[in-house]
């Protein structure tokens, strides 16, 4: 994670373009610099170890955060409970026992770090719970015309007091090797008439000894996802987009099953996402370009120094979704596999037979093997036996196909993909 600060107080850059027909190339420099602490602190009504990360700015022209060790870290809530928190990498902090954020209680942050610098946040109450009562996936179409699924999400307040919400998703899908086979490659021997061995490359098949026809992978949700309930009738959240497939996405091309994450924020959380994902298309203060000073609710003690970041109490409810493919689409073809996997081919096991002395090659040129090079490399796997092969005869260029077909190691072993373990949740 990191943070391009371009306030003016930290950033200043110049751009010039020449007038007429050419423009000059330039380097974007940070002119003038402050290092200042970043914290991330989001706790729930989840009893669980929270975490807290503390990084620090840097120029712009940079590529690696700064990290901030050894600090000291409490939450304390407003009935004199203290929450501590260790370091467990550099930079995160995690809380040395579970607990949960009680509903209608108030908590407080505090941070010193090894310089002794001190910063505490405002006092932030747990919102309520509020449950999803609803989570579906239905044909659609995005702004652009595109059909695909819509996964929506529906909920609803037993009182009419507004309510906001940040959503989060985590995507698991099925992956289906195209190709599979139970056999394998068998590198029996690597080595072609070399001195410490005297006989020729030797390439044969096995049975498989893993798994990698079904395979499942899994993807985060990036951007930061807000809703906010004044905008619907009846201070309801009422259904809402969480994520959009188009129809030939590979992965709902089998199973496919999507968490949702719906925290309930107070309205000056809200306030400060909605900020946020003006700066930024990721969820995290750290990431990307924020074109100016976003305040959040933690201050430092010496009132000159500047900290950013925020300290969240959120009241989460998760639920989950399962759906194929052909649940929408009976009669239609599943969508492309991930890489293409019409080409086949039959690499040569060696493309230049040389001279061959007692015990050892004693031709000149080096000998290539492009099945080998491609087994060796991982580019390649068993896609059937060549029965038309001819072993070659005698020293020179070979022509003709090898002893194998092959496809791309992805056609036939979906663990270039994902794992060939399944998921503990997991329904099929």
């Amino acid at each position: 994670m990191k943070l391009h600060n371009i306030d003016t107080k930290y950033v200043l850059v110049a751009l010039f373009m020449a007038l007429g027909s050419c423009v000059e190339p330039f380097v974007a420099e940070t002119l003038t610099f402050e290092n200042v602490l970043v914290i991330d602190a989001r706790i729930t009504d989840e009893l669980k170890q929270h975490e807290v990360i503390l990084r620090r700015t840097y120029p712009f022209e940079n590529s690696d955060f700064e990290v901030e060790s050894n600090a000291t870290i409490q939450i304390r809530d407003d009935s004199g409970a203290t929450y501590n928190f260790q370091e467990t990498k550099a930079g995160n902090y995690q809380s040395t026992s579970a607990f949960a954020a009680r509903p209608d209680m108030g908590y407080t942050l505090s941070v010193t770090t090894a310089e002794g610098r001190s910063y505490i946040s405002e006092t932030v109450m747990t919102p309520e719970r509020i449950a999803i009562t609803e989570l579906k996936a239905e044909i659609g179409f995005d702004d652009e015309d595109n059909e695909g699924l819509s996964v929506q999400i529906k909920n609803e307040s037993a009182n009419a007091e507004p309510k906001y919400f940040r959503y989060e998703y985590e995507e698991t899908y099925k992956i289906v090797a195209p190709f599979y086979n139970p056999f394998e490659f068998d590198v029996i021997d690597s080595l072609f008439f070399q001195e410490e061995d005297n006989d020729p490359l030797d390439i044969s098949i096995k049975p498989r000894v893993d798994a990698s026809q079904f395979c499942y992978a899994s993807a985060k949700s990036l951007d930061l996802i807000l809703r906010d309930s004044e905008q619907n009738v009846g201070n309801a959240a009422g259904k809402f987009e969480i994520r959009f497939l188009e129809n030939n996405d590979f992965k709902i091309a089998h199973r496919y099953s999507i968490l949702i994450k719906q925290y309930n924020l107070s309205a000056d959380s809200y306030s400060y996402y909605s900020t946020l994902r003006d700066f930024t298309s990721d969820e995290s203060v750290f990431t990307d370009i924020q074109p100016g000073l976003l305040e959040g609710n933690i201050k430092a003690q010496d009132p000159e120094e500047t900290v950013l970041g925020y300290f969240e109490i959120a009241a989460i409810t998760n639920e989950r979704l399962f759906f194929d493919y052909v649940d929408f689409y009976p009669d239609r073809q599943l969508p492309p596999y991930i890489i293409n996997c019409e080409l086949t081919t039959a690499p040569q096991l060696i493309a230049f037979v040389p001279h061959v002395g007692p015990g050892f090659v004693v031709d000149e040129s080096d000998v290539v093997s492009p099945l080998l090079d491609g087994i060796q490399a991982g580019l390649i796997a068993y896609h059937e036996v060549n029965e038309d092969y001819e072993p070659p005869m005698g020293d020179g260029l070979v022509e003709g196909l090898g002893p194998f077909f092959v496809k791309a190691t992805g056609c036939i072993d979906c663990r270039e993909f994902g794992s060939n373990v399944k998921p503990d949740f997991w329904i099929d």
